[in-house]
């Protein structure tokens, strides 16, 4: 969200970004999504607001986006998705699935994934995902080949049940 106000003393129109909706979901998605569409949106924001500012030094290793050259329609050049793991349990953690982690880690389409520590020690708690705010950690997953992507990705959801086992409370 942009904010455009007139100075009263210059004239001139002053711009102030408020707000850039380029959540990370506790994680950073800029490698994935210029690996499957060759930008992100952060460096679209920048490339709107601040465009080129003309210096060419060959010796920059930063690759600026240019706002002109953003397509309408992104080009797939992979598959990718940040996948949050649900928690299908409420209670007391008495055992982690090691095994079950290790299966989703070894998908083909796994890049990086990342189980939070406070639900990697028996005897912690653990609530049911209502929201992201609720999950227990997350998968980066990408592919080349669609139909293994998809594979991957219904198998790591399946297996996202069976990572804990608790003991529930009574409540």
């Amino acid at each position: 969200e942009v904010i455009a106000e007139t100075s009263p003393v210059t004239g001139k129109i002053r711009v102030r970004l408020v707000e850039v909706n380029c959540r990370q979901h506790n994680t950073d998605f800029i490698p994935l999504t210029n690996a499957c569409v060759g930008y992100n949106a952060l460096d679209m924001v920048l490339a709107a607001h601040l465009g080129n500012d003309g210096d060419d030094d060959v010796n920059s290793h930063s690759q600026e986006l240019q706002w002109d050259s953003i397509p309408v329609l992104p080009t797939t050049r992979a598959y990718g998705a940040i996948v949050h793991f649900v928690s299908h349990v409420k209670g007391t953690i008495s055992l982690i699935h090691y095994d079950v982690l290790e299966a989703m880690e070894d998908l083909a389409s796994v890049m990086d994934m990342h189980v939070y520590p406070q639900f990697m020690e028996v005897g912690n708690p653990i609530k049911k995902t209502v929201d992201i705010r609720s999950d227990s950690g997350w998968a980066h997953l990408m592919n080349d080949d669609e139909e293994e992507f998809r594979r991957d990705y219904a198998r790591l959801v399946e297996l996202m049940k069976d990572m804990f086992e608790v003991e529930e409370e009574d409540e």
